[in-house]
Protein backbone atom coordinates (compact mmCIF):
# COMPACT_ATOMS: atom_id res chain seq x y z
CA UNK A 1 0.00 0.00 0.00
CA UNK A 2 2.82 2.17 0.92
CA UNK A 3 4.63 1.85 -2.72
CA UNK A 4 1.38 2.68 -3.90
CA UNK A 5 0.58 5.59 -2.61
CA UNK A 6 4.59 6.47 -3.46
CA UNK A 7 4.21 5.94 -6.84
CA UNK A 8 0.80 8.28 -7.43
CA UNK A 9 2.29 10.71 -5.19
CA UNK A 10 5.25 10.39 -7.75
CA UNK A 11 2.92 10.54 -10.66
CA UNK A 12 1.08 13.78 -9.66
CA UNK A 13 4.00 15.38 -9.49
CA UNK A 14 5.31 14.68 -12.77
CA UNK A 15 1.78 15.64 -14.11
CA UNK A 16 2.24 19.01 -11.85
CA UNK A 17 5.93 19.41 -13.19
CA UNK A 18 4.64 18.97 -16.76
CA UNK A 19 1.84 21.19 -16.51
CA UNK A 20 3.92 23.79 -14.98
CA UNK A 21 6.14 23.51 -18.30
CA UNK A 22 2.97 23.44 -20.43
CA UNK A 23 1.69 27.07 -18.51
CA UNK A 24 5.43 28.48 -18.98
CA UNK A 25 5.32 27.95 -22.47
CA UNK A 26 2.21 29.42 -23.34
CA UNK A 27 2.48 32.37 -21.24
CA UNK A 28 5.72 33.23 -23.63
CA UNK A 29 4.76 31.75 -26.45
CA UNK A 30 2.02 34.02 -26.72
CA UNK A 31 3.98 37.58 -25.79
CA UNK A 32 7.36 36.13 -27.62
CA UNK A 33 5.89 33.80 -30.45
CA UNK A 34 6.87 30.49 -30.46
CA UNK A 35 10.30 31.31 -32.43
CA UNK A 36 11.16 33.91 -30.01
CA UNK A 37 11.20 31.33 -26.95
CA UNK A 38 14.20 29.24 -26.02
CA UNK A 39 13.91 25.60 -23.98
CA UNK A 40 16.24 27.50 -21.27
CA UNK A 41 13.79 30.47 -20.97
CA UNK A 42 10.55 28.00 -21.08
CA UNK A 43 12.03 26.02 -18.02
CA UNK A 44 13.37 28.56 -15.91
CA UNK A 45 9.83 30.41 -16.20
CA UNK A 46 8.59 27.38 -15.08
CA UNK A 47 10.04 26.96 -11.84
CA UNK A 48 12.19 23.73 -12.63
CA UNK A 49 15.27 23.21 -11.54
CA UNK A 50 16.36 20.70 -14.33
CA UNK A 51 17.15 22.38 -17.51
CA UNK A 52 16.51 18.80 -19.30
CA UNK A 53 13.23 18.90 -17.93
CA UNK A 54 11.13 20.08 -20.89
CA UNK A 55 12.64 17.25 -22.95
CA UNK A 56 11.95 14.67 -20.45
CA UNK A 57 8.28 15.57 -20.12
CA UNK A 58 7.34 16.58 -23.98
CA UNK A 59 10.39 15.05 -26.06
CA UNK A 60 11.18 18.50 -27.50
CA UNK A 61 9.90 21.58 -27.87
CA UNK A 62 7.87 20.96 -31.30
CA UNK A 63 6.41 18.05 -28.91
CA UNK A 64 5.63 20.59 -26.35
CA UNK A 65 3.92 23.21 -28.76
CA UNK A 66 2.09 20.32 -30.41
CA UNK A 67 0.43 19.49 -26.98
CA UNK A 68 -0.13 22.96 -26.41
CA UNK A 69 -2.06 23.06 -29.49
CA UNK A 70 -4.33 19.92 -28.88
CA UNK A 71 -5.15 21.75 -25.41
CA UNK A 72 -6.05 24.69 -27.03
CA UNK A 73 -8.43 22.68 -29.32
CA UNK A 74 -9.82 20.55 -26.38
CA UNK A 75 -10.64 23.00 -24.48
CA UNK A 76 -12.37 25.31 -27.39
CA UNK A 77 -14.34 22.57 -28.73
CA UNK A 78 -15.59 21.29 -25.50
CA UNK A 79 -17.09 24.43 -24.33
CA UNK A 80 -18.35 24.93 -27.87
CA UNK A 81 -20.39 22.02 -27.62
CA UNK A 82 -21.28 22.75 -24.18
CA UNK A 83 -22.91 25.92 -25.09
CA UNK A 84 -24.53 24.27 -28.22
CA UNK A 85 -26.11 21.32 -26.35
CA UNK A 86 -27.95 24.65 -24.12
CA UNK A 87 -28.82 26.75 -27.04
CA UNK A 88 -30.41 23.95 -29.38
CA UNK A 89 -31.73 22.17 -26.26
CA UNK A 90 -33.61 25.69 -26.29
CA UNK A 91 -34.24 25.81 -29.72
CA UNK A 92 -31.59 27.89 -31.33
CA UNK A 93 -29.83 29.17 -32.77
CA UNK A 94 -32.94 31.59 -33.85
CA UNK A 95 -29.99 34.00 -35.89
CA UNK A 96 -26.77 34.12 -37.10
CA UNK A 97 -25.24 36.48 -34.17
CA UNK A 98 -26.29 33.59 -31.57
CA UNK A 99 -23.96 31.37 -32.76
CA UNK A 100 -21.08 33.56 -34.01
CA UNK A 101 -21.55 35.24 -30.27
CA UNK A 102 -21.28 31.58 -29.14
CA UNK A 103 -17.96 31.02 -31.21
CA UNK A 104 -16.70 34.63 -29.33
CA UNK A 105 -17.97 33.60 -26.14
CA UNK A 106 -15.90 30.44 -26.01
CA UNK A 107 -12.79 32.07 -26.60
CA UNK A 108 -13.28 35.31 -24.05
CA UNK A 109 -14.73 33.08 -20.88
CA UNK A 110 -12.35 30.80 -18.69
CA UNK A 111 -13.35 27.24 -19.44
CA UNK A 112 -13.60 24.69 -16.29
CA UNK A 113 -11.83 21.85 -18.16
CA UNK A 114 -9.83 19.91 -15.99
CA UNK A 115 -6.25 18.74 -16.81
CA UNK A 116 -4.78 21.92 -19.44
CA UNK A 117 -4.08 24.54 -16.74
CA UNK A 118 -2.88 28.03 -18.39
CA UNK A 119 -5.19 27.35 -20.94
CA UNK A 120 -8.64 26.89 -19.23
CA UNK A 121 -7.85 29.29 -16.25
CA UNK A 122 -6.22 32.19 -18.28
CA UNK A 123 -7.31 33.46 -21.66
CA UNK A 124 -4.05 33.90 -23.10
CA UNK A 125 -4.06 31.48 -25.98
CA UNK A 126 -5.12 33.17 -28.88
CA UNK A 127 -1.97 34.70 -29.55
CA UNK A 128 -0.32 31.60 -29.39
CA UNK A 129 -2.81 30.20 -32.26
CA UNK A 130 -2.91 33.42 -34.45
CA UNK A 131 1.18 33.04 -34.73
CA UNK A 132 0.92 29.69 -35.22
CA UNK A 133 -1.56 29.79 -38.33
CA UNK A 134 0.38 32.45 -39.29
CA UNK A 135 3.67 31.45 -39.55
CA UNK A 136 3.72 27.79 -38.53
CA UNK A 137 0.61 26.71 -40.41
CA UNK A 138 1.38 23.31 -41.42
CA UNK A 139 2.32 22.08 -38.40
CA UNK A 140 -0.63 23.46 -36.66
CA UNK A 141 -2.35 21.84 -38.73
CA UNK A 142 -0.51 18.61 -39.05
CA UNK A 143 -0.71 18.79 -34.84
CA UNK A 144 -4.70 18.60 -35.19
CA UNK A 145 -4.53 15.96 -37.87
CA UNK A 146 -6.91 13.39 -36.34
CA UNK A 147 -8.66 15.53 -33.87
CA UNK A 148 -12.39 15.63 -33.79
CA UNK A 149 -13.80 19.17 -33.76
CA UNK A 150 -17.27 18.49 -33.60
CA UNK A 151 -17.93 21.29 -31.66
CA UNK A 152 -16.70 23.39 -34.31
CA UNK A 153 -18.11 21.74 -37.36
CA UNK A 154 -21.98 21.82 -35.59
CA UNK A 155 -21.43 25.84 -35.80
CA UNK A 156 -20.59 26.16 -38.97
CA UNK A 157 -23.07 23.47 -40.30
CA UNK A 158 -26.14 26.04 -38.06
CA UNK A 159 -24.10 29.20 -39.96
CA UNK A 160 -24.71 27.24 -43.04
CA UNK A 161 -28.60 26.83 -42.35
CA UNK A 162 -28.40 30.77 -41.09
CA UNK A 163 -27.18 31.83 -44.24
CA UNK A 164 -29.38 29.41 -46.74
CA UNK A 165 -29.38 31.70 -49.79
CA UNK A 166 -25.60 32.41 -50.67
CA UNK A 167 -23.38 29.68 -52.78
CA UNK A 168 -21.53 27.30 -50.41
CA UNK A 169 -18.05 27.95 -52.27
CA UNK A 170 -18.48 32.02 -51.09
CA UNK A 171 -19.82 31.73 -48.11
CA UNK A 172 -17.01 29.11 -47.26
CA UNK A 173 -14.45 31.68 -48.38
CA UNK A 174 -16.15 33.75 -46.09
CA UNK A 175 -15.97 31.82 -43.33
CA UNK A 176 -12.17 31.64 -43.78
CA UNK A 177 -12.22 35.35 -43.59
CA UNK A 178 -14.49 35.44 -40.12
CA UNK A 179 -12.39 33.30 -38.55
CA UNK A 180 -9.07 35.03 -39.48
CA UNK A 181 -11.35 38.04 -38.19
CA UNK A 182 -12.23 36.92 -35.41
CA UNK A 183 -9.00 34.96 -33.53
CA UNK A 184 -6.90 38.19 -34.76
CA UNK A 185 -9.27 40.31 -33.47
CA UNK A 186 -9.35 38.37 -30.23
CA UNK A 187 -5.94 38.00 -29.79
CA UNK A 188 -5.43 42.15 -29.85
CA UNK A 189 -7.90 41.97 -27.31
CA UNK A 190 -5.80 39.60 -24.96
CA UNK A 191 -2.49 41.63 -25.33
CA UNK A 192 -4.85 44.89 -24.50
CA UNK A 193 -5.91 43.35 -21.25
CA UNK A 194 -2.44 42.46 -20.74
CA UNK A 195 -1.08 45.77 -21.38
CA UNK A 196 -4.22 47.48 -19.17
CA UNK A 197 -6.60 45.31 -16.86
CA UNK A 198 -9.55 47.92 -18.01
CA UNK A 199 -8.78 46.82 -21.41
CA UNK A 200 -7.93 50.06 -22.75
CA UNK A 201 -10.35 52.28 -24.46
CA UNK A 202 -11.54 49.81 -26.63
CA UNK A 203 -11.93 46.75 -25.00
CA UNK A 204 -13.09 48.59 -22.11
CA UNK A 205 -16.56 49.24 -23.50
CA UNK A 206 -19.40 47.56 -22.79
CA UNK A 207 -20.02 47.43 -26.53
CA UNK A 208 -17.32 45.97 -27.80
CA UNK A 209 -17.57 42.60 -28.25
CA UNK A 210 -21.31 42.91 -29.84
CA UNK A 211 -19.95 45.11 -32.24
CA UNK A 212 -17.14 42.31 -33.12
CA UNK A 213 -20.14 40.16 -33.43
CA UNK A 214 -22.31 42.37 -35.79
CA UNK A 215 -19.09 42.83 -37.89
CA UNK A 216 -18.67 39.27 -38.15
CA UNK A 217 -22.37 38.82 -39.27
CA UNK A 218 -21.75 41.27 -42.04
CA UNK A 219 -18.77 40.08 -43.30
CA UNK A 220 -20.78 36.76 -43.95
CA UNK A 221 -24.07 38.44 -45.14
CA UNK A 222 -22.73 41.51 -46.79
CA UNK A 223 -24.59 41.62 -50.78
CA UNK A 224 -22.55 39.15 -53.25
CA UNK A 225 -20.50 41.43 -56.71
Amino acid sequence: MATRQKQERSTRGEESSAQKIKDAALRLFSSKGVDGVTVREIVTASGARNNASLHYYFGSKDALVDALILDCAHVSDSARIQKLDEMEANGGPRELADIIRLIVEVETTPSDVEGVGAVASSLGHMRFVVGLKINHRKAFMQALAGHRTSGYIRCIEHIYNLVPDMPKSLLNQRLIFMDLLLISTLAAREAAFEQDPTGGKLWGSPDAIENLITSACGLLTAPQN
